[in-house]
């Protein structure tokens, strides 16, 4: 398996941070276009967690994931609906083993992607730029929407 490195997440936060509104938009739709299914499960977080606001992040991580691996030069194939319910009782094990005891092992090894991870997790407790973090509640929700993401597309290539 090959690790997305620090650098090609650096490269796709630059990629996306310097677009126009209208230029992140179009890569979402192509983005949105290649991995549907995918996408479409990422919004569904909004709905589960009854948090609107989350799909905002959840699509910016969705597009920095997924142009990550391309930075990488790995193509994800098309994720379909059933190798995201195949992740999912895999993925929710690992998850309870990290409430339950604090165990985040099973989570790394299913997701695989550990440079990814490290990203999300610093991000997620990161000020922006006007001096506000994320709530708990908030970040602990994207943490697991963008898992999943990076598990999915590690999957995918």
């Amino acid at each position: 398996m090959i690790q997305i490195t620090h650098d090609s997440i650096n490269l796709a936060l630059d990629k996306i941070d310097n677009l126009s509104d209208e230029q992140l938009d179009q890569l979402i739709t192509t983005y949105g276009e290649q991995q549907e299914d995918l996408l479409n499960y990422v919004l569904q977080a909004g709905i589960d967690f009854d948090n609107e606001e989350i799909n905002t992040y959840s699509i910016y991580y969705f597009v920095v994931l997924y142009e990550s691996f391309l930075q990488q030069g790995l193509h994800p194939e098309k994720i379909t609906e059933d190798q995201i319910n195949d992740f999912q009782d895999p993925f929710l094990e690992a998850l309870d083993a990290i409430n339950s005891k604090d165990n985040h092992k099973p989570l790394q090894e299913l997701i695989g992607q550990v440079a990814l991870q490290e990203f999300i997790v610093e991000d997620l407790e990161a000020e922006d730029e006007d001096g506000s973090t994320l709530d708990e509640e908030m970040r602990s929700q994207l943490f697991i929407v963008s898992s999943a993401i990076i598990g999915l597309l590690n999957e995918a290539v």
